[in-house]
């Protein structure tokens, strides 16, 4: 968590106003006490010449009264606390300070409490008389020493504390309370919705001045972005409703001209199928009617008793040729029928089921031959007979009528004939490969990647609509759950190579109702 600078700021103040204040302490307190014991020492000096001088009359006089006047007036000294004066003889005078702070008499073996002792000699024309002995205390040094440090340290802390004092003042007058002051202007600032405005409170000092300006101006700055920001916000989301109704109609418009091109290859297939029947359906009326001209005129002739054994020898070869024209032609309509039946059916109907693979390319083909013949291409289907398929027949019809189709239309526009190989081999035992070859002018190598888009077609103005590829690639990937790509080289010839399972996916309801 982050830490206050005001917290910090005033740890470090008051822990420098206590060095400072333990510093001076100790160097008042060293040089007091040096001061002191330098005048103890001074005193002890003084006292020894005086002591010396004094006494050296009285000790070689004699006079007793004397010495004892002058023991006396040391002891007024407050680091005195008992002399003694002896000469090897008849001198021995003690003194001390009684009870009542006056000289007082000592006995002579008496040794009072002290801390420390001069022994001054008492000398007369180079005569030793005797010696005088002084008890001293530094009791009254040490007071003065701790009442020095006492005075000082009360000095120095109150000089320290108002320092102290002052020194937070000054922050927080000049530095704390701008900064509080900012502060709370930001915390508002930073909650001000996008269109309102909002400046910080103009600062009495220069520094403060550029600051709080320098800040206005990037709020005003933010301001402006974000309400640009919100414009743009409020623009695209409405391009993306716009995009996603134009996509949403791409869709549903591509959609139905996929169902439209369905339902054309449906009525192209129709209409082939139409041209195709119509061949037999017309030898068999013409022979069926040629049939009842001739029942009609045995009819007349034995009505009329005129029936010749050649009139009959002629009608039975008659007969017997129509009824095997009728028979035949009857026979190729009911297989046309029964194989466009089944495409259409399956093509219309979306309905997985069992089939046998060559059977149903054969089917297939066979109702295509009206297309083929326009453009007098041959299609070749090698196919293992053995190969069953649990798939939809539809979709697989649709995706080689498409392929076919597509070649007849673009690979042999310059050719007078073509040749197309529908290849099919196993892959694995669960898939099978499916390449539709033909030997055409090929795609470009710049149009390779487009051929499967939506509307791609190099015969725009023409029959053209550019989602045969398109539902090919989507039959193959989504409805039989393969894949499929392209090989071409150009005036070479173009393969598709679709690979699938032989147990095509189950359909779920967006993809059948699409497809």
């Amino acid at each position: 968590m982050p830490q206050s600078i005001q917290f910090r700021l005033f740890v470090w103040i008051i822990g420098t106003l206590l060095f400072i204040l333990s510093a001076t302490s100790w160097y008042s307190y060293s040089a007091n006490r040096t001061m002191i014991n330098e005048g103890y020492q001074l005193m002890q000096l003084q006292l020894s010449k005086r002591l010396s001088l004094s006494l050296s009359n009285g000790f070689w006089q004699l006079d007793m009264e004397y010495i004892e006047d002058i023991l006396d007036a040391e002891l007024l000294n407050e680091a005195v606390v008992a002399i003694k004066a002896n000469d090897q003889e008849s001198i021995s005078i003690s003194r001390q300070i009684g009870p009542d702070n006056k000289p007082a008499q000592l006995s002579k073996n008496a040794i009072p409490p002290h801390e420390d002792i001069l022994k001054v000699d008492i000398v007369h024309n180079n005569t030793h008389l005797g010696v005088v002995e002084v008890f001293l205390t530094t009791k009254p040094l040490r007071n003065r020493i701790e009442k020095s440090l006492w005075g000082g340290l009360a000095v120095q802390i109150i000089g320290i504390m108002f320092i102290g004092a002052l020194l937070f003042f000054i922050l927080k007058r000049y530095i704390f309370t701008p900064i509080n002051n900012l502060e709370q202007a930001l915390s508002i600032a930073k909650n001000l919705r996008v269109k309102e405005k909002y400046e910080l409170p103009h600062q009495t000092f220069l520094e403060w001045t550029v600051l709080v300006n320098g800040i206005n101006e990037i709020i005003q700055k933010i301001s402006l972005e974000l309400s640009s920001r919100q414009q743009a916000e409020q623009n695209a989301l409405i391009e993306k409703e716009y995009a996603e109704q134009a996509y949403q109609q791409l869709i549903e418009t591509q959609d139905t001209l996929v169902q439209v091109e369905k339902m054309a290859a449906l009525g192209r297939l129709v209409a082939g199928m139409a041209h195709e029947i119509n061949t037999p359906i017309g030898i068999t009326l013409t022979s069926a009617s040629h049939l009842e001209g001739s029942t009609r005129s045995l009819h007349n002739a034995m009505s009329n008793n005129q029936l010749k054994k050649s009139t009959l020898d002629n009608y039975i070869e008659t007969a017997l040729e129509s009824t095997q024209l009728i028979l035949n032609n009857s026979r190729r309509a009911a297989d046309l029928i029964q194989s466009f039946k089944q495409v259409a059916v399956d093509q219309t109907n979306q309905t997985k089921r069992e089939f046998a693979l060559h059977e149903y390319l054969h089917e297939v083909i066979h109702s295509l031959r009206p297309k083929l013949k326009l453009g007098t291409v041959n299609v070749h289907i090698e196919c293992d007979k053995s190969i069953v398929m649990n798939s939809y027949p539809g979709a697989l019809s649709q995706v080689i009528t498409n392929l076919v189709l597509n070649a007849t239309i673009h690979a042999f526009e310059d050719k007078a004939l073509g040749d197309i190989a529908i290849l099919v081999d196993r892959n694995f035992s669960d898939k099978i490969i499916i390449k539709v070859e033909d030997n055409g002018k090929g795609i470009p190598e710049n149009l390779i990647q487009k051929i499967f888009d939506p509307f791609f077609t190099t015969k725009h103005n023409q029959e053209g609509t550019g989602l045969g590829l398109h539902i090919v690639f989507n039959i193959v990937t989504q409805t039989l759950g393969g894949t499929i790509n392209t090989v071409s080289k150009v005036n070479e010839g173009t393969c598709f190579t679709i690979n699938i399972p032989t147990d095509a996916p189950e359909l779920d309801n967006d993809v059948a109702e699409r497809d």
